[in-house]
């Protein structure tokens, strides 16, 4: 009752609501925040399915081709493997790319949903009504923005940092600005030129494998295999621009969840009004909360089946290498492999694990500002041990299909459990070798 009457003493609208338009040009001024130039690329691909019109049928239809050539390719794939006789190294590197490709193909069918269905588009809309994408705004945003779309531009604004002989603070601000395109055109980088090594160690081998003598004629017609090629390629590219996405989004969410403990731990709790402002804070929570299950529902399948298939990757290329790598050229020659089984992993985890760590924080922030419970004040003290209340939601976060919360522990234990998967099939292994011998 006596909290009752606490919020009775403050009916008035706590905070203003910005209007439809006002969030849209916000949205529109922190647009790179949200992937920018993912979307960039998307156009380049024809998979941007997010305005409605002409554009986006034409786009749905070729993303619906490639959608089922890919599907195609991958079935094929996976019948000739397992009709071939592999070595062991063999099959486990074809059954790595068999992943990879299903990986790919799978990301495909979340982006297109995503859109279609403007799970994104509404997301992006609850985020700014929280607190006016001002966690976004502030300095420690700033090193999440990628910048501009267009590496071109960045060689360009390079150029121009060095001739005006800016401190070296601005330029280590300015370079953590661009971690995340660069991170993205690289990773890009890296897939298209290992499908493109690889096409070209085909073409220039006069003698082919039984497997490959098969691959080559996935389109019936040995002179059509580049076009396998490209759809891998393709289908890199958009598993890149998925996890992406995943990362900015998520990121976005942590932003504006580090914003408000800043404020909470900076709150003044003596000062005038701070009753009105804490109840202020309570419901600027409540919405940061509805805005992080609603993220939690657009990626939780999509980071369960992720993880799911990454693991087996690993395990794979770990088996991979215990048979191929014999020299420190061997090493060089599969640490593309490793990086990109590595990425798809840390890709995943690492951003929802630091917003569960900005979640985690929350209370902290709370309990450690003594103006907030010293001196005893009755309204301060019951509106602040009702937010203490709310901050105890253990379940809040990106998790892995409502299993488990993506978080530092898990990320750990995951490794762990591969590393101790992978040591008992090395010993398997080794045993099955040792019988063939005798």
């Amino acid at each position: 009752m006596e909290l009752q009457e606490v919020l009775i003493v403050h009916p008035e609208e706590h905070k203003p609501r910005k209007s439809q338009q006002e969030q849209l040009e916000l949205i529109n001024h922190h647009h790179k925040h949200f992937g920018s130039y993912v979307f960039f690329v998307a156009k380049v691909l024809r998979i941007d399915l997010r305005e409605p019109g002409p554009t986006r049928k034409i786009n749905l239809a070729l993303a619906g081709i490639m959608f089922l050539i890919a599907t195609y390719s991958i079935c094929f794939n996976i019948k000739i493997t397992f009709s071939t006789r592999h070595l062991s190294a063999e099959l486990a590197a074809q059954l790595l790319i068999i992943l990879w490709a299903v990986q790919s193909l799978i990301s495909m069918g979340f982006l297109i949903y995503w859109q279609v269905y403007g799970h994104l588009s509404e997301f992006r809309s609850k985020l700014a009504q929280c607190q006016n994408l001002k966690g976004l705004a502030s300095e420690n945003g700033d090193k999440y923005v990628e910048g501009k779309e267009l590496v071109i531009v960045l060689v360009q604004k390079k150029i121009e940092l060095r001739k005006r002989n800016t401190g070296s603070r601005s330029r280590r601000s300015c370079n953590s600005n661009y971690m995340t395109t660069r991170c993205f055109f690289s990773a890009i980088f890296l897939t298209c030129s290992i499908t493109a090594a690889l096409a070209t160690k085909y073409h220039l081998e006069e003698k082919h494998t039984e497997f490959q003598e098969k691959q080559s004629f996935i389109f019936f017609y040995p002179t059509l295999r580049p076009l396998y090629t490209l759809v891998t390629t393709y289908l890199y590219i958009v598993f890149n621009m998925t996890l992406f996405i995943l990362i900015h989004y998520t990121n976005a969410t942590m932003l504006e969840m580090r914003y408000f403990n800043d404020e909470i731990s900076k709150f003044n709790g003596s000062g005038p009004g701070a009753s009105e402002k804490l109840i202020q804070h309570l419901e600027i929570y409540s919405d940061l909360v509805s805005v992080i299950r609603h993220l939690d529902r657009i990626f939780r399948l999509y980071t369960f089946i992720m993880i799911v298939i990454t693991i087996p990757s690993m395990i794979f290329t770990l088996m991979m290498m215990n048979h191929r790598i014999h020299s420190f050229f061997d090493l060089v020659l599969c640490m593309p492999t490793i990086g990109l089984c590595a990425f798809s992993f840390f890709a995943v985890t690492i951003a929802p694990a630091r917003l569960h760590d900005e979640i985690c924080r929350s209370k902290g922030y709370l309990c450690q500002n003594r103006s907030i419970w010293f001196p005893y004040r009755k309204e301060v003290y019951l509106i602040a041990n009702t937010l203490c209340s709310h901050m105890e939601q253990f379940d809040l976060g990106v998790s892995v299909w409502g299993f488990a919360l993506l978080s530092r522990p898990l990320i750990l234990g995951t490794l762990s459990a591969t590393a101790m998967m992978l040591s008992l099939l090395t010993e398997l292994a080794l045993k099955a070798e040792l019988l063939n011998e005798v």
